[in-house]
């Protein structure tokens, strides 16, 4: 997959919340974000087909942010076997 410049694109970052408690400056601008409501943010599901999706489309590269979100477990846990999925 290429972009307007030619440049192969095989990175992709997903957020997986806009309420992130850590406010670092790579996903949080100084004006802040404008917050959406719950129902408008991929489910679990959701990421997942996408991911699915672009490592079939040459991403070979993921980035997960959002704070607080990613010390569950549960989270961790999921995102490491379906990385042993994909990297399959």
């Amino acid at each position: 997959m290429f972009d307007k410049y030619s440049r192969n694109i095989n990175y992709l970052r997903i957020s997986v919340t806009d309420k992130c408690n850590l406010r670092c400056s790579y996903c949080m601008p100084v004006g802040g974000v404008n917050l959406i409501g719950h129902k408008e943010i991929l489910s679990f599901e959701e990421i997942y087909n996408v991911v699915s999706v672009g490592t079939i489309l040459g991403i070979d590269k993921v980035r997960i942010t959002g704070g607080e979100p990613l010390v569950s477990s549960l989270f961790i846990g999921q995102f490491k076997a379906d990385k042993a999925e994909w990297d399959s």
